[in-house]
């Protein structure tokens, strides 16, 4: 009997042995560039990013970023775009706080990069807290259930919150180098405010298991090793812990978008129970081999990923590109536990003909289980 590629996936997230690797690609970045550049392969032309992953025949990975919305509760919120820069200005009882967000979709990005925090002084905690505080979280499942059906049983959604608590405050709130300062200088009211996201976090991870069927809920990602290890011990693995049991109990499962430095995160990485550690980007991009990391994870949790993403660019050979593939089949043995994928998208100068020539070579050398 036939196994669907979104049900293979499944089975590898609970351990279970199949007859040979999965595959789950991601091509949203290339498809994103290339069609806001007009630059789609013929064959492409007016097709959308599920129709072509459809195309290929593989299985594939589909981020639903749409799933969480949120509204403000007596926050009076002003917006103004100019190009691609968004400013949002929040008026608040307690003060007024303002962020600038980049967002250039023309160079396939689906993040928004802050040029502009919210904290700026010690004088925006109150306008800060009072925001999280009054943010109000839902769902959109009638968008949810149209993309659940389009992507049926050929790929697995992914969908949840960018960022844990305590990178929240890092990342969006104050920026990392402001981060590090004002811990030092007021470690309370930076606690504040990474438990005040935490209460809101709690409420929409309710919200997605009520409301969907996701199997794959994310919990964090974008790390590098040189920013969260100095804090990851204390901030992130209490959190990631307590999020895992949650969806745990819920019967879904829990991932990591594993794409930066990770080093000196390896040691950390199964005390936070989490299931999955997707877009994993091994040496030439970062310092780690695969290899590396499958001996640190065993058979405790799922690597997706292992591809760098540069192998899909013109200046590796087709025979590079091979050689790099079956020596990861070899790296990984005997195979369990591990999604084969980019390491994490298709570049936009990558080219179909090499995702789908993962797929022969996994026919070829990535039965279960593999032998070295």
């Amino acid at each position: 009997m036939m196994i669907s590629p979104k049900q293979r996936m499944l089975a590898t997230f609970r351990g279970e042995r199949l007859s040979c690797v999965p595959l789950g690609v991601r091509i949203d970045l290339w498809y994103n560039y290339n069609l806001a550049h007009d630059t789609l392969p013929e064959k492409y032309i007016g097709c959308s990013e599920l129709e072509i992953l459809k195309d290929l025949g593989v299985g594939f990975q589909y981020r639903f970023g749409r799933l969480l919305k949120e509204e403000y509760s007596g926050v009076e919120v002003i917006e103004k775009v100019e190009g691609s820069t968004t400013t949002t200005k929040f008026v608040t009882p307690v003060g007024t706080i303002q962020r600038k967000v980049v967002l250039n979709p023309y160079e396939g990005a689906l993040v928004g990069y802050e040029t502009e925090t919210l904290f700026k002084t010690r004088e925006d905690y109150p306008a800060i807290k009072y925001l999280i505080e009054n943010t109000v979280p839902s769902t959109n499942p009638d968008q949810y259930a149209k993309a659940r059906e389009e992507i049926g049983e050929d790929g697995v959604m992914m969908a949840g919150e960018r960022y844990c608590p305590a990178q929240h405050v890092m990342r969006v709130i104050m920026g990392y180098e402001r981060f590090f300062y004002e811990l030092n200088d007021h470690p309370e009211k930076v606690e504040e405010l990474i438990e005040l996201v935490a209460i809101l976090r709690r409420k929409q991870y309710k919200l997605i298991v009520d409301t969907t069927d996701l199997e794959l809920i994310r919990v964090c990602g974008n790390w590098s090793d040189d920013i969260q290890t100095p804090v990851f011990k204390k901030y992130f693995i209490p959190w990631f812990q307590e999020i895992t049991d949650f969806v745990h109990a819920h019967g879904r499962f829990s991932y990591c978008h594993l794409d930066g430095e990770s080093k000196r995160l390896i040691p950390f990485l199964l005390d936070t129970n989490i299931d999955v550690f997707e877009a994993w980007s091994p040496y030439p991009m970062t310092q780690v081999s695969t290899a590396e990391l499958k001996k640190a994870l065993g058979d405790k949790a799922t690597i997706w990923g292992g591809i760098p993403s540069t192998l899909f660019e013109p200046m590796y050979s087709d025979e590079e590109f091979d050689n790099y593939v079956i020596n990861m089949l070899k790296e990984i043995a005997p195979g369990d536990h591990f999604v084969a994928g980019m390491g994490d998208n298709l570049p936009f100068d990558g080219t179909m003909e090499r995702v789908s020539r993962i797929a022969e070579l996994i026919e070829k050398y990535g039965s279960l289980p593999i032998m070295v």
